[in-house]
């Protein structure tokens, strides 16, 4: 049974996401109890403005690698790669004359040195889940070991201060790329760094591009937003908690959705991201209930009475979350398909609210106005795709979100056969 379980692509990145939920959960618990509110704050904007630099390093050009794979049928593997590190050495070389020139704050410079990094990292990843999905899962889990292990060197060994949390951003971003380098050796290339080439991908993908940025505003202009009101950076560490916590629910359809990408790739239709659709909203619903039920204790016996107030963001969030899952697997759906206009569109309506709920919220509720601001967005995000596809495809509403009893039957293949 467990072979039948590991040789399923569906079933074997449930496993891997559900791995990494608890050890991320594991290690949120150390990484918060090390850190405190405020350097937790301190960290998580870093992070917010790195993540969204990394996206515009990016230039789209990873978005287009599956397109030009489908559409050419011819390799592209070893070229793609090296187009990613002649990037890398890139950004590094023009780097240093803007650090040397430019007076910029200890978060901005830090986060400028790891998100040539993450972008790097981000595109050999998504590489690796288009070729060989199942390497990207174990990349995940070994990932979320290390990052373990680290973490309780440190708390170990020294005591916590500014410096050992910058330690702890920049260390987990050199393991993420170490690890993304090991996974795409799973097949042979020369290593010869180049630019020559990538201009396809990044005419492509200028549009991708500015979709996934769009996406990463959505997931993360409310940080960024509470630093410009103002807010303390311990508000925005158990603001940054909650949004967390709530994210961890949807890590399932996240597993479902790298899956799904390569088999649109390999061939599958509609009906399979129907079908991926409807399951993955059955089982967010109950892992909802059960934060609902358990958040609020578990959050104080795990996180300590500093974080109480995370379990409210928590649950404000999941409600949007809900929405999130249709976008996840019909985001796939239109990069497969080339409908890249249509993401662009659904999410610039989705990140254009949130800025502006922020805006309005933020003054009057703080952290909380943040977390409305979020759970709005994510659903009209959500229902956006949800009526896009079911209009394309002709797939009624009721197919693509109520589970079937073939579904359960499937599943219980899946699990006991």
């Amino acid at each position: 049974m467990i072979k039948k379980l590991v040789n399923n692509a569906y079933v074997f990145s449930v496993i891997a996401k559900a791995f990494s939920v608890l050890s991320g959960i594991i290690y949120s618990i150390l990484y918060s109890r090390y850190l405190g509110a405020e350097l937790r704050g301190t960290a998580s904007i870093i992070n917010n403005y790195a993540d969204i630099l990394s996206i515009v390093l990016c230039l789209g050009a990873f978005q287009a690698y599956p397109y030009f794979k489908q559409r050419d049928k011819k390799d592209i593997y070893e070229s793609f790669i090296n187009n990613v590190f002649g990037l890398l050495i890139s950004y590094f070389i023009l780097l240093v004359p803007i650090l040397i020139l430019i007076p910029l704050n200890i978060n901005l410079v830090v986060a400028l040195l790891i998100a040539p990094i993450w972008m790097a990292s981000r595109q050999l990843n998504y590489v690796v889940v288009v070729e060989n999905p199942r390497l990207s899962n174990i990349g995940s889990m070994i990932l979320d070991l290390s990052d373990l292990l680290t973490l309780a060197l440190l708390m170990i060994f020294t005591k916590v201060d500014f410096k050992w949390c910058i330690v702890v951003v920049t260390l987990k971003q050199i393991i993420y790329l170490l690890i993304c380098i090991k996974n795409i050796c799973f097949r042979k290339f020369r290593f010869r760094p180049t630019l020559k080439g990538i201009m396809p991908y990044i005419r492509y993908g200028i549009v991708p591009m500015i979709t996934i940025i769009l996406m990463e505003v959505n997931y993360k202009i409310d940080v960024l937003m509470l630093e410009w009101f103002r807010v303390s950076n311990a508000t925005i560490g158990i603001y940054s908690l909650g949004v967390m916590l709530a994210q961890k629910v949807w890590m399932i359809p996240d597993a479902l959705k790298d899956i799904l990408l390569s088999k649109l790739v390999g061939g599958k239709g509609a009906e399979e991201v129907a079908k991926v659709s409807r399951i993955s909203f059955f089982i967010t619903m109950i892992c909802e209930i059960l934060v609902i039920i358990f958040g609020k204790p578990l959050i104080r016996v795990l996180y300590g009475s500093e974080y109480d107030s995370a379990y409210f963001i928590t649950l404000i969030i999941c409600a949007g979350v809900i929405g999130m899952v249709f976008y996840k697997m019909i985001y796939s759906f239109n990069v497969a398909n080339g409908d890249k206009n249509v993401n662009l569109f659904l999410l610039g309506i989705s990140a254009l609210a949130n800025i502006i709920l922020n805006a309005l919220t933020i003054p009057l509720l703080g952290s909380y106005g943040a977390a409305i601001a979020s759970l709005v967005s994510y659903f009209v995000c959500g229902i956006g795709f949800l009526i896009f596809f079911s209009r394309k495809t002709g797939t009624k509403i009721w197919d693509i979100v109520v589970i079937n009893k073939d579904d359960f039957v499937v599943l219980k293949q899946k699990l006991i056969k």
